[in-house]
């Protein structure tokens, strides 16, 4: 026992000794997905850290979950850059990439990570949450992070907590955006609090974490708000850059909610921010009170200070717009001379009140109490982000979105189906079509191979010998005939598998028509008749005998009598039935003269045989 251990106690000098150092796991995981990180999260507990290989891939089906106080996820190095890991949304339903939302979950730290949300391609999710959600806990840092295409409504989320007890978020240094989709009437309707398919619109920053720093952030391209503060009493947001390249943004930065603080924005501080309004309509600057950006007249929100911020671009519809506020500094902002504000009321907008105009700094005096610079404008204030970009050279807005969703296909398709009847094809479709034209084409051309080899059998001498030759022809039976009979063991063979393959197209015929029987059942509710032929294959229909209600045609009736009823339309009208399936037994005709055919000629041949041998 003593002398097992000492060898293991030396091991590691002799290993060093003789050049051959031990094994060490590697320090950063490579590209994979969630399961590796969840599981040193999950064992290594409280402080563990989980480095990831710079430029290292990994595809999540799963949110990453942090689980214990002090955990970090970044990658090997902390770089900038191409060189961070990324993380990729793949879930069907999934929307979140990072969760560590939890209480345990205090001074968690996530740092120099790429995280795409994936909306591009997944759509959006509905009721889906943000990319990244921390919060209900204190302390918790996104450094250095580039998060775009959230599929959800935020592409980071510091949640107040179960008891609102988040305090002191860091978010430094991040690149976000672009997020979102505009709004478009017409695809998720005019009633903002339910669209159909899900919320196009996302946040940049939603912050609800009290004593917060949001520093030195780029963040663009966000369709609702870019920087959205829920309250968060003692946060300062300051020296970051919001912009507006490719997407329409609601707000850039936005101090609107009541909830979840009850409107307490005591020691908030928004200072030296730079806003622009570039190539795409940013709807307004900075966005202050409940009724700025709803028609919610009775709430207030209260205590923050908005300074020396400045406003660059020629497509802002306001600057700064204030209401519904108590105890509010706002004095120093500044547009540059570039600085350009328009707009039209969108088309879903009330009609009253009339907002005031597009400017730089716009106030209703009558529900904002504060301090604030001389420069503000008064007038109406309510819901003044339902205002849409000036016509472009004479043509109105047209709002950007992704492709429609599979359920929003669908149900398009069935809505449709429903109003036009007539246009149905009972399930025959352009690929069926295909499919026959291609086994007719099939069909011919085995049926010409067969006939020409036939026909060249046909047209050997048929010689009778005399009795003086009767011994040389019969020598040559057995050598010289074998050429013959082994052509013709070939034209046998083919014979044999083109009728093989002649049973199996009438297999799948019948298939075919067991499925357009099940089709038209399965349709019967919506369509009440089928096209009256195909136009490609109109021949097809011409050599069949039209039918009638009471008479059939007897190559249909397989079908059953469940069909027959079906050939009358609305109100008496007459419905012919020879459309695809007329077509269907047509290419059954065709498949049984086939069959007949080389039965024909293997009984010629067998004949031709006879009179050379």
């Amino acid at each position: 026992m003593l002398l097992s251990s000492l060898c293991l106690f030396f091991l590691p000098i002799t290993s060093a000794a003789v050049g051959k150092p031990l094994p060490r796991p590697p320090r950063c995981l490579p590209s994979g997905d969630e399961k590796p990180i969840n599981d040193a999260f999950s064992k290594g507990g409280k402080g563990t850290t989980v480095l990831l290989c710079p430029g290292s891939v990994h595809r999540l089906r799963n949110p990453v979950v942090f689980t214990a106080p002090r955990q970090t996820l970044t990658t090997e190095g902390d770089p900038a850059g191409r060189e961070r890991a990324m993380l990729i949304v793949e879930g069907e339903d999934q929307a979140t990439a990072i969760h560590a939302d939890c209480k345990q979950c205090s001074w968690a730290m996530i740092q120099s990570l790429i995280v795409d949300g994936n909306r591009p391609l997944l759509l959006r999710v509905p009721s889906g949450a943000a990319l990244i959600e921390v919060g209900n806990a204190e302390g918790q840092t996104v450094r250095d992070c580039r998060l775009y295409e959230p599929r959800g409504w935020s592409a980071l989320h510091f949640r107040e907590g179960d008891d609102k007890q988040c305090r002191k978020g860091l978010i430094v240094g991040n690149e976000i955006g672009p997020c979102g989709e505009e709004w478009d009437d017409e695809y998720d309707g005019v009633v903002e609090r339910s669209p159909p398919w899900g919320n196009p619109r996302s946040d940049g920053i939603s912050l609800a974490c009290q004593d917060s720093l949001v520093e030195k952030n780029v963040v663009y391209d966000t369709t609702d708000g870019a920087i959205v503060l829920f309250g968060s009493a003692g946060t300062e947001v300051r020296y970051n850059e919001v912009f507006s390249r490719t997407r329409v943004v609601l707000g850039g930065i936005n101090l609107v909610d009541y909830d979840p603080w009850e409107g307490d924005y005591s020691g908030v501080s928004v200072h030296h921010n730079d806003i622009s309004a570039l190539s795409r309509f940013l709807k307004v600057g900075i966005v202050i009170g409940p009724s700025s950006w709803s028609d919610d007249t009775d709430t207030t929100v209260h205590s923050a200070s908005v300074t020396d911020n400045s406003f660059h671009g020629q497509n802002f519809g306001y600057g700064v717009v204030v209401s519904s506020v108590t105890g509010f500094t706002v004095l120093r902002n500044k547009k540059d001379d570039d600085a350009q504000f328009d707009g039209v009321k969108g088309a879903s907008c009330p009609k009253a009140p009339e907002n005031g105009r597009p400017t730089a700094f716009l106030i209703n005096r009558g529900s904002a109490k504060g301090t604030f610079q001389e420069d503000f404008v008064n007038g109406e204030v309510q819901h003044v982000i339902c205002i849409d970009p000036p016509p472009d050279n004479g043509q109105p807005y047209v709002p950007w979105r992704l492709r429609d969703s599979p359920a929003a296909v669908k149900a398009k398709e069935e809505q449709y189906a429903l109003e036009h009847p007539e246009e149905a094809k009972s399930g025959f479709d352009s690929r069926m079509a295909d499919a026959l034209v291609s086994y007719q084409m099939t069909l011919m051309k085995a049926m010409d191979s067969l006939t020409n080899q036939v026909e060249t059998l046909s047209v050997l001498p048929i010689v009778l010998p005399s009795e003086s030759l009767q011994e040389q022809v019969d020598a040559s039976i057995s050598t010289g005939g074998g050429d013959i009979s082994s052509r013709m063991g070939k034209l046998q063979e083919e014979e044999e598998k083109l009728e093989e393959m002649l049973k199996g197209m009438k297999v799948d015929f019948d298939a075919l028509a067991q499925r357009t029987k099940q089709t038209i059942e399965d349709n019967k509710p919506v369509y009440k008749y089928i096209y009256n032929s195909i136009g490609s294959l109109k021949s097809l229909q011409e050599s069949i005998p039209p039918s009638s209600p009471h008479n059939p045609p007897s190559s249909l009736s397989s079908f059953g009598s469940e069909e027959r009823d079906l050939s009358q339309g609305e109100e008496g009208e007459e419905v012919s039935w020879l459309g695809p399936l007329s077509v269907l037994a047509g290419s059954s005709s065709i498949v049984l003269a086939a069959m007949t055919v080389v039965r024909r000629w293997k009984g010629r041949s067998s004949r031709k045989g006879i009179k050379i041998f």
